[in-house]
């Protein structure tokens, strides 16, 4: 039987590929490898191009998100299944992106390689123009990409630009240093770039591997739970004991975590000479800093503790 994802040439309307694929209890990968395919097509106009995006766009946050096990945790497997799909597919820029930023925005967790690869489309699509992008200039949907896929929530961390990224946001201020970017680019980038300088990897949100192993325990844990924890923890416990003890566990962790944040965030704010080489060599690139670059060191002036003698003499 032929099926509308079969009908390649004849440019199936989006809303028959969604009635489709969501008549079936689950999206496949075959569903999402087969709507990439039909990225060059020509859906019918600006109108269906959108909701061709948008159902992309669905399809790969229910495979790989709602779908993951555990749910909303990215497996590098899937991510590099993903990657793999975009760069061998004819799928166009206005539809790529918002298949990642999707996935990335509803994950708890990506693998940082997924993330990577999202600033780096970005990052082509700026400096080199893609379908439907100028070349050379930051533009508002850029901005909007970019915050989403640089500060995405990577395995086991939050809110930490990683070196892939901060190098990605040099190459765009380099290559985009005469252009009239979006204004916000410069706040941006000097927020993102002191963040990989000063910042952490917070520990608040668990890692896949720390999810499954809680999601093994819990279907492994005795029917009889209270009488568990009470042979565990010593005593008669109840429901209420058990509850209680439960809270007690993720207290703890959570007072471990924090503390241990805190104690890297004492060192990390401090620009150590490693970092320094790193910056100088970018800042030294060009003859002129961008403007960016004067951004980012009036930022670190006034969020830095202290900068290395070589940094202050630039700052």
């Amino acid at each position: 039987m032929t099926t509308a994802l079969d009908q390649t040439c004849a440019s199936p309307a989006p809303q028959a590929l969604r009635r489709e694929i969501y008549a079936k209890p689950a999206v496949s990968r075959a569903d999402l490898s087969q709507l990439l395919r039909l990225g060059g097509a020509d859906l019918g106009g600006a109108d269906s191009a959108k909701e061709y995006a948008r159902l992309s766009a669905d399809v790969a946050a229910d495979l790989l998100v709602n779908q993951a096990d555990p749910p909303k945790y990215v497996a590098q497997t899937d991510a590099d299944w993903l990657i793999g799909e975009i760069a061998a597919s004819k799928v166009g820029y206005n539809a790529e992106i918002p298949i990642l930023l999707e996935v990335i925005r509803l994950a708890v967790s990506v693998p940082a390689s997924l993330a990577a690869f999202c600033v780096s489309e970005i990052d082509k699509a700026i400096v080199g123009g893609r379908e439907g992008h100028p070349a050379g200039v930051v533009v508002r949907q850029d901005m909007q990409a970019l915050r989403a896929a640089v500060f995405a929530a990577v395995d086991g961390s939050s809110l930490h630009v990683s070196r892939a990224s901060a190098e990605g946001l040099f190459h765009i201020a380099h290559a985009t240093k005469d252009a009239a970017n979006d204004p916000e680019f410069d706040d941006f980038f000097a927020k993102a770039i002191g963040n990989y300088l000063m910042g952490i990897a917070f520990r608040w949100t668990p890692s896949r591997t720390e999810a499954l192993e809680t999601e093994k325990w819990l279907d492994d844990k005795p029917a009889d739970f209270s009488r568990f924890l009470g042979a565990m923890f010593g005593g008669t416990a109840s429901g209420d004991l058990a509850a209680k003890t439960l809270n007690e566990i993720d207290g703890e962790r959570l007072r471990e975590k924090n503390a241990a944040d805190a104690r890297e965030m004492a060192t990390a704010v401090e620009i150590d000479g490693a970092e320094t080489d790193w910056l100088m060599a970018h800042l030294t690139r060009a003859e002129e800093l961008t403007s960016a670059e004067k951004a980012l060191l009036t930022f670190l002036r006034q969020e830095a503790p202290s900068l290395p003698e070589r940094l202050a003499a630039v700052a």
